[in-house]
């Protein structure tokens, strides 16, 4: 499955990103383009500012995507 991955370069992204790939998914990411990571070729990239409504049109407008939501575990700290 084709799956986008707002951020994946920091906190749970990373490892999310690393378990999809690992499933078999083709993953592509989306950053700033600041943040360095370690996918190599794995990934696809897409560079956009999440919070820029013209930024995010213009980096998706050329591809058809599906959502996916994935459910998380929850986390508690003590």
């Amino acid at each position: 499955m084709k799956i986008l991955v707002i951020g994946g370069t920091r906190f749970f992204g990373i490892h999310m990103v690393k378990e999809l790939l690992e499933k078999g998914h083709e993953v592509t990411i989306a950053t700033r383009g600041i943040s360095s990571d370690e996918y190599g070729d794995k990934v696809k990239r897409i560079i956009l500012e999440r919070t820029n409504e013209e930024s995010v049109k213009e980096a998706l407008s050329p591809r058809i995507m599906t959502l996916l939501s994935i459910k998380l575990p929850i986390v508690r700290m003590i």
